[in-house]
Order: structure tokens, then sequence, then C-alpha cells
């Protein structure tokens, strides 16, 4: 299981040069950025920032993932750049790096990506509900870029997840806040867990692991 660093994690502000500064104490497999571009430059903001070079740069998160040997997980805000992570990442050395979220990724994009993992938040005509992970096994098939889903925790059932598991299927979940949010899931087989506190979440996993 990988666990996230949720972006502001810790109490550290979304996107920020502290959330970077505090990676050590996360614990984490996982670092969270949400992407978005204004004339050339791919810059790490939730919202749309109308000076955008007040925001760190995508190429700065990926420099600080390479640093601490993590992974980086572009939350993707505005449709038709993950071509330009892409190439990025490609001039940072950071291609082993890459995974993929966000509702504007296409499958279309997903399928002819050359490096990177997509973790679909929606596939076309396949609701996350109970009953359709056959479904979904079926339409990420065995193409790796196509990894899996990005699920939110309020809007699944624990059924469902089970029921991904049980078919092979890596679910990404988000976000969790609270231990007794880490004791629920940590222990239904999935592949990430995003967390607001992911040194605890660690801490329960061990916990989990040991028994």
């Amino acid at each position: 299981m990988l666990i996230t660093a949720h972006g502001g994690a810790h109490g550290t502000g979304r996107n920020s040069k502290l959330y970077f500064s505090r990676i050590p104490e996360y614990e984490c497999d996982v670092l969270e950025v949400d992407v978005r571009k204004r004339g050339n430059t791919l810059y790490i903001a939730h919202l749309p920032a109308l000076f955008p070079k007040r925001h760190l740069s995508l190429e700065y998160a990926l420099e600080k993932a390479k640093e601490y040997g993590k992974l980086i997980n572009c939350d993707m805000k505005e449709r038709g750049l993950v071509g330009d992570v892409i190439e990025l990442a490609k001039k940072t050395g950071t291609e082993d790096k890459i995974l993929f979220t966000g509702w504007v990724v296409s499958e279309r994009e997903a399928e002819n990506l050359p490096f990177g993992r997509v973790f679909f938040n929606k596939l076309s005509g396949i609701p996350f509900k109970e009953g359709n992970a056959a479904k979904i096994k079926e339409r990420l098939g065995d193409n790796p870029r196509l990894a899996g889903i990005n699920a939110g925790k309020r809007f699944v059932s624990d059924k469902f997840l089970a029921e991904c598991a049980e078919a092979g299927i890596a679910v990404s979940l988000y976000t969790l806040s609270s231990r007794a949010d880490a004791e629920r899931y940590v222990k239904l087989g999935l592949y990430n867990l995003t967390c607001n506190n992911p040194a605890a979440v660690r801490e329960v996993f061990r916990g989990y692991k040991e028994q």
C-alpha cells in the first residue's frame, strides 16, 4: 500500500513551500500537487491564479520529488495539460515519478502515455458503485498506463472497495483526515491512501501488518 501526503498535509498549506520543506516527517510514498498552466508555465495551485508567478512551479515540485525519492501525483485541474507534464518530466528526469489523477484526465490521453500512470476519477458510463468492479476491470484492461481508479471516500461504499480489491483493481482513496479513517480503510487492501495526516496512517498501517 502507498501513502500519499495530501497537498497541505500536517497543516502546511496546499502547494506551499512549507509543505515541501516537511516532506521527511510525512513518512509518505507520494506527494500530491494541483497542476495548472498560464502562458508557458506549469504551476501548482488548487484554484486558478491571476498571478501564477507567485505560486510554486511544477518544476520545483518535480525536483523535490526527485530529491526525496518520492512519487508525485499530479492532480490535473485543467484539460489538455498531460502532454505538458510529460515533457517537463523528461526535462527534469522524473519520468519514473509521475502519477496522474483528476476529473479532467481522459482515457484517450492515458492510453498513449509514454510513461506515468493514471488513476481515473471517472470512467465514462461506469459509476464507482457496487456491482461495477468487473466492468471497471475490463475497461482498464492490461495497459499499464491505465493503472486504476481514484475515488473519494465520501462517495464510495466499503463493499464497492472490497469488490475492487477482490477483482484486482488498484484503488487510490482520498482524503483520509483522522485515525479512525486509517483504521477503517487500511485493512481493505487498497493501493493508495491519500491523507491529511500521513504519518499517523503509516503508524496504523505498521500496526496492522504486525498483527
